[in-house]
């Protein structure tokens, strides 16, 4: 089921118009989140293809002073390094843009992560790319998290399973 839902929302996606738009909005949504200003290091993914544009939110957040924290994977794990710019940043893992630097979080007391999906349901259940990585991060950190998406990209489905996490919020357009 999972795999044809993947399937099915990364074609919406693909497909979404006026993104540009979209993105101005999840953008705004997201800096005036309550939980968003009260955070002081954000864990953000690097967006990449069709994905909620979040590299105006890194240069957002590195403006404003918190302490931003990019993804990287190592075998079947992933943690979060401290980013002072996107020259931190080089190609890594599936070719997505991954921290050079050692300066990992461990204290999640402040923290807020801002996760990606292919899709979410009302329940803040998400569908990824399959690798179980944000799942197994979240459910180890406890980190409150906040899921991006387009409209589109909202399912009414049960499709969570035994180890799946769900974030704590859901911001769309």
């Amino acid at each position: 089921m999972k795999r044809d839902l993947r399937r099915k929302y990364l074609n919406i996606r693909k497909r979404v118009l006026d993104k540009s738009c979209k993105d101005d909005l999840i953008f705004n949504k997201v800096i005036s989140d309550e939980r968003v200003l009260l955070a002081r290091d954000i864990l953000i993914y690097v967006s990449f293809e069709d994905e909620v544009d979040t590299r105006r939110l890194i240069n957002y957040f590195l403006d404003n002073g918190k302490n931003v924290y990019v993804p990287r994977v190592c075998e079947k794990e992933m943690d979060f390094y401290r980013i002072d710019s996107f020259n931190d940043l080089v190609e890594g893992y599936k070719n997505i843009l991954e921290p050079v630097g050692n300066e990992k979080i461990s204290d999640f007391s402040k923290a807020l992560c801002i996760t990606p999906g292919v899709c979410f349901n009302r329940y803040g259940y998400r569908i990824g790319y399959g690798g179980g990585f944000y799942d197994r991060f979240l459910s180890r950190s406890g980190v409150f998290s906040i899921g991006v998406c387009y409209k589109e990209c909202l399912c009414d489905l049960e499709f969570n399973e035994e180890h799946d996490v769900a974030v704590n919020r859901v911001i769309t357009d």
